[in-house]
């Protein structure tokens, strides 16, 4: 199983904030793009996405940014994985129209294999996946962005 890019930004996303948060600090997207060298165009609508679903504290003006809307070891991976791929469905039977529908195997296998793969996503918050060394990077980046340019 491959996740999507909108998945992946939206995942580098959240552990970003993840650390930021360690700091009670927030990000903007021109922030996140110039760190992680993606497009702020594509950044714009995970962010979007992420606050219309409550992941994400969007504040407006000074003193305003991007947080995450709840404590990191709320958040489950498994949870935003879920969230951004938007689509429970490995394969799709309907379209086009598959003269097994309704008497695969090969979809069922496919569909308990998909919720396997979130449930042991959920076995880790995104506190877990930014700690240790994955932590310090991600603070080397913040902090390397603090620095006059």
């Amino acid at each position: 199983m491959k996740l999507s890019r909108f998945t992946e930004f939206g995942l580098r996303i959240c552990m970003y904030m993840a650390q930021k948060q360690q700091e009670n600090a927030a990000t903007t997207i021109t922030e996140f793009s110039a760190q992680f060298g993606i497009s702020r165009n594509h950044l714009v609508k995970v962010v979007q996405f992420l606050s219309h679903k409550g992941i994400i504290a969007a504040q407006r003006g000074r003193g305003g940014g991007l947080r995450l809307g709840d404590h990191p070891a709320s958040i489950r991976i498994g949870q935003l994985v879920r969230l951004l791929e938007q689509n429970e469905d490995l394969i799709n039977c309907q379209s086009p129209h598959c003269a097994l529908e309704g008497n695969c195997l090969l979809k069922l296998a496919l569909d308990d294999a998909y919720r396997r793969f979130i449930s042991f996503l959920d076995n880790y918050s995104l506190q877990d996946v930014t700690a240790g060394k994955t932590g310090a990077l991600l603070q080397q980046l913040i902090l390397e962005r603090k620095q006059p340019l």
